[in-house]
């Protein structure tokens, strides 16, 4: 596969890849005319003399043959015969074919793979005609949605709703403005038979290991004739067919058993028949449907959105199909959810890839590919959504070889023999808290255990316990004896969470390896986000063709008996990926400065950024210029000046900002410094800062009054010295911060871009603002009082520590102006949890701004909420919506507001983090990077089949394949129609005044991300210190887990809040 890529990647003849396009599109090459029958290229297909057309269709053009062990294609002949390979575990050959399905079917291995037809033509130039046939192939798939069918199904599900309850806006209507615009999807059609019966049972298994492989390993043992039947869910159910009875409830297997359950016990017990009927009424909104009635809103449910007696049924579909995929390849990583990734696909890191306090573990993790698929219930037909996943996940090797704490160390281990120093422990418990090891004993035993920190004893002193002989010996005395001596005796042992049935805590960090399966939980660093994101980015056409292959590898049939599982409970998988009815609605207006209209690029959503102006541009203030320095200084010093290099940066900067119309005034440079760290003390690097903003700064704004800007030029982009400024700034001075990484504007050659991204976010920092779509003529239909500034617009997001011990950072951000591109931004931490403790008193404070700058209350409130899962919907709105409704009576009932005048709310959900994609139908004029345009919406077929919801791809994605935004109105006061809503969210995607050119989701939500990840910046120096702090003895049980969260809680929020000169500023953007 990877050479049929390349090989349309670069095409033949040694032709550009324009050209070659082109010429493959048009369906020839630059002379000869190509065939539609046999391939050739010396005649027209009216004149072929072949008797047989190439034929080839979704099922077949998106499988190719089986590997063994992994997801590769069949191997070429040189008669042309394109054979299967050896398939999963040695079965034989799978379907042959290439890539698309046009050449004919392997014969060797198993049985013959398909064929797409005649002979595969020899011709160098035969994947010219490929993408010709391929471009057939996509323009001939049938659409799934015919849009009189489904607007008779809508009017039938508003029927089956009314007058029921149901917490969320049901749909009413499909948006029709736009241009048709037809799109593939990541979806296929799952069938379920009628005669289809699935039971579930409640598992239980009570035992230290509770590992999936345990569970696999109970089954294969207790069931061997049922294995491919029997559905574990790993986590507290077990899907089996409907006529399926255990013989028993508890299978105990003793201490001293000979196979792995040993001192186990497995309970299967509360048999459940699923409504496998009603879901097939839910789906397809039958008579059945309108006469039934529908759980009340207050009741709990799984997924919010679908009824908890359907819930039930989608769960069980889940665990069914990944059960052959986990059976047939025990390779693959089972990680959360529906996702399988390949550890074969493997692609290491180049570079350190977090900030671990100076410890290097660049070959600590790698980026693994895999496949997810999930079902899920579609507009008249079950759906399962498949998409390609990439993830970091820990090497599963010995601990000494991930991670180097000695620079140059010698050998394959990179730690001395030698005690750890105290910032040496630290590092260590950062990068392992939490994580799984994998313990081997001397004697040939292991354990899995999870790290909880670095003890105080080493080897020679720790007490391993009694010999042979009955004398208690040291861990480096019985390792010797036994064969196995220490090479690194004299470092410390590693301390694990207490374990039943094992008497031992502490072990050498040479028996320690990483455990197999699991994700990466550190945060990134820059360089490595960059490599993560280069490695995941596939353009659309690849992507589809790679997701249809590595599909039907891993999910369809294995042999000729196809699929067992889903044969067994009455279930098959459609052959091609859906298409879809989607539209492209035009593109907004966009002001500049001077009333410009901006001309905005269709394909990619952006405008021109040369010899504008910004909408209004403001001056710039009193400004400090600071340069940071670590060098080998003797103390950590101050001196004035900065170097030439930092100094024409800043006036590079000013230059460009006086270009786009904000004025810098003679004598507003209040002075520039110098701070030089010491090289030798990184760690101190963020106390010195601190201190520098809340002593020089601090008395500088004092001196000269006002809120200034301090231009910081950073040595690199460490995010030390990034997150001490913006803690130094943002808490402690009160002022304004622009930080520049002197780094990277070194080795530019182009400067103009970087300070052109600067210089938007001067602006707006400073009280500007760089464009608006105020004047868009849509949304004033929409919004008639926007003249009037009648519209506020809010979002909100939680940002997590990856630690349910450490708290979580909440912003909420509102609007107070037309443009909607100045959002005041409120911050508050809780406990780990997603929802906003203080959602009232910050919607409390944004409307008070709102009717301070205006006079009055907005009529109309537009939320935007990140973050939730589908399951999250009815907390947010019976917590958080509830906390916003409290907060508008408040402040109508203090301004003695009427219920006439009261703000109408409506609110939406918006997400990144699903699976769904949309690939467009390849034209014979486009090249294979080609990708959906924006202004995307689907709202039909894959969306949620009752309530307004719909996916919009508001951006033009600049690498791989876009991911569109989704939305979900949970609550609609305005009762705004669905073609408005979706207008609405694709407007304000053009208002994000950080860059000249839409966004990918809406901007409040987006501010309210970004406010987040400024905020951490204040309290990451106190996390890293609870981070490397080694686990309580006990404090992972859930009796304590609360107690250690709000300890936490207080010790980081004591590092500070935004200071008061900055509250009604963009300090965040």
């Amino acid at each position: 596969m990877a050479d049929s890529i390349l090989s349309l990647l670069f095409g033949p003849d040694g032709l550009s890849p324009p050209e070659w396009l082109r010429l493959a599109f048009a369906g020839g090459s630059r002379s000869r005319p190509s065939c539609r029958i046999c391939g050739s290229y010396g005649h027209r297909h009216k004149d072929c003399k072949s008797g047989t057309v190439i034929e080839g269709g979704v099922t077949s053009g998106l499988r190719s043959g089986h590997g063994k062990g992994s997801w590769d294609t069949g191997s070429r002949k040189p008669d042309g015969e394109h054979h299967g390979g050896r398939g999963y575990r040695g079965r034989g050959g799978g379907r042959g074919g290439n890539r698309w399905g046009y050449r004919p079917g392997g014969q060797s291995g198993g049985r013959p793979g398909q064929s797409g037809g005649g002979p595969r033509p020899q011709n160098r130039n035969d994947h010219n005609q490929n993408i010709s046939e391929v471009a057939d192939m996509m323009e001939n798939l049938a659409i799934c949605t015919e849009t009189s069918g489904e607007n008779a199904a809508l009017s039938k599900r508003i029927i089956a709703f009314e007058g029921k309850e149901w917490p969320f806006p049901i749909r009413r209507e499909y948006n029709s403005t736009g241009t048709p615009l037809p799109v593939i999807t990541n979806y296929y059609e799952l069938s379920i038979g009628l005669e289809t019966k699935i039971a579930r049972y409640d598992f239980e298994i009570d035992g230290r290991n509770r590992s999936k492989e345990m569970i696999d390993a109970f089954i294969r043992i207790a069931f061997p004739t049922d294995v491919e039947y029997l559905c574990p869910d790993y986590a507290r159910y077990l899907y089996t067919p409907g006529d399926w009875a255990p013989q028993q409830q508890e299978y105990s297997y003793a201490p001293n058993a000979s196979n792995e359950l040993a001192g186990h016990k497995f309970t299967i017990k509360s048999k459940l028949t699923l409504n496998i009927d009603g879901y097939r009424d839910y789906i397809a909104a039958s008579d059945a449907l309108i006469s039934s009635a529908l759980p009340g809103s207050n009741e709990s449910t799984e997924n919010s959105v679908i009824p908890v007696e359907f819930q039930g049924v989608l769960m069980a579909l889940n665990s069914i199909i990944l059960r052959n995929p986990r059976l047939k390849n025990r390779d693959l990583i089972h990680a959360k959810g529906n996702t399988l990734y390949n550890p074969a696909s493997k692609q290491n890191f180049r570079q350190n890839l977090s900030s671990v306090n100076g410890l290097d573990i660049g070959h600590a993790a790698y980026i693994l590919t895999g496949l997810h698929a999930s079902v899920r219930p579609g507009s008249q037909r079950c759906l399962v959504n498949a998409s390609k996943a990439t993830n970091i996940f820990y090497r599963n090797e010995k601990l000494v070889e991930c991670f180097n704490l000695r620079p140059g160390a010698p050998g394959s281990i990179n730690v001395l023999d030698g005690p750890l120093q105290a910032r040496d422990i630290t590092s260590c418990n950062q990068f392992l808290r939490g994580v799984l090891l994998r313990v081997d004993l001397p004697d040939g035993s292991s354990q899995f255990r999870v790290f909880s920190g670095v003890s105080d004893k080493n080897a020679h002193q720790a007490t391993w316990g009694n010999n042979n002989a009955g004398t208690q010996v040291t861990y480096s005395t019985y390792s010797a004896q036994v064969g196995r001596p220490l090479r690194i005796p004299n470092m410390q042992l590693f301390s694990f969470r207490s374990q039943s049935g094992s008497t031992r805590s502490e072990f050498p960090i040479e028996w320690c390896t990483i455990a197999k399966g699991q994700r990466y939980k550190l945060r990134l660093n820059g360089a490595a986000t960059v490599t993560m994101i280069q490695k995941s980015c596939v353009d659309p056409l690849v992507y589809m063709a790679n997701l249809g292959e590595e599909f039907s590898k891993v999910f369809r049939a294995e042999d000729e008996t196809g699929n067992r599982t889903l044969n067994h409970y009455g279930l098959s998988v459609g052959d091609g990926l859906l298409k879809v009815d989607a539209r492209k609605l035009e593109m907004p207006n966009v002001r500049l400065g001077n009333k410009i209209t901006a001309t905005i690029r269709p394909h990619d959503g952006s405008w021109s950024n040369r010899d504008v102006r910004f909408h209004r541009p403001v001056a710039i203030p009193s400004h400090i210029v600071l340069q940071i320095l670590v060098d080998n200084s003797p103390q950590v010093g101050v001196q004035n000046g900065v170097s030439p290099s930092c100094r024409q940066a800043v006036t590079d900067l000013l230059g460009v900002c006086q270009q786009y119309g904000m004025n810098v005034t003679a004598g507003s440079l209040l002075g520039s410094m110098t701070l030089h760290l010491q090289l030798s003390d990184p760690s101190g690097a963020h106390d010195s800062i601190i201190s520098f903003f809340r002593d020089k700064i601090a008395k500088l704004k004092t001196q000269h009054g006002g809120v200034p800007l301090v231009f910081c030029y950073l040595p690199s982009n460490d995010p030390r010295y990034y997150n001490a400024v913006k803690r130094g700034g943002d808490v402690f001075a009160g002022v304004l911060t622009v930080c520049m990484d002197g780094s990277k504007l070194e080795a530019q050659s182009n400067k103009r871009a970087y300070n052109l991204t600067l210089a938007l976010k001067v602006n707006l920092k400073c009280g500007g603002i760089n464009h608006t779509t105020e004047e868009d003529s849509k949304l004033l239909n929409i919004f008639p009082e926007l003249k009037q500034n009648g519209v506020m617009l809010l979002g909100a997001d939680v940002s997590h520590s990856g630690k349910r011990d450490l708290p979580s950072i909440a912003a909420v951000v509102g609007s107070y102006e037309p443009s909607h591109s100045r959002l005041n931004a409120e911050i508050s931490l809780q406990t780990n949890k997603e929802m906003i403790e203080r959602m009232g008193e910050s919607v409390e404070t944004h409307l008070k701004y709102f009717h301070t700058k205006n006079n009055r209350l907005p009529s109309s409130i537009v939320m935007f909420r990140d973050g939730v899962s589908e399951s999250q919907y009815r907390q947010v709105l019976e917590k958080e919506v509830v906390a916003i409704d409290n907060a508008i009576n408040q402040i109508c009932y203090q301004l003695k507001v009427g219920d006439d005048k009261r703000p109408k709310l409506t609110v939406l959900v918006v997400g990144k983090r699903h699976h769904t994609r949309f690939f467009p139908i390849p034209s014979r004029v486009q090249g294979l990077d080609d990708k959906t345009p924006p202004g995307l919406v689907v709202d039909r077929a894959v969306t949620a089949i009752y309530e307004k919801d719909f996916f919009l791809q508001a951006h033009g994605a600049i690498k791989g394949t876009p991911r569109p935004a989704h939305y979900f109105v949970i609550r609609d006061d305005l009762k705004l129609g669905d073609a408005a809503i979706q207008q609405m969210a694709f407007v304000w995607s053009f208002s994000f005044g950080r860059s000249f050119r839409s966004i990918s989701y809406a901007p409040p939500a987006y501010c309210a991300d970004i406010a987040c990840g400024r905020a951490r910046a204040w309290f990451q120096h106190e996390v890293e210190k609870i981070r490397g702090q080694p686990v309580a003895s006990g404090s992972g049980a859930g009796t304590d887990l609360a107690t250690v969260a709000d300890a936490n809680l207080r010790t980081v929020s004591a590092a500070g809040t935004l200071h008061a000169d900055l509250v009604d500023k963009m300090w965040y953007i």
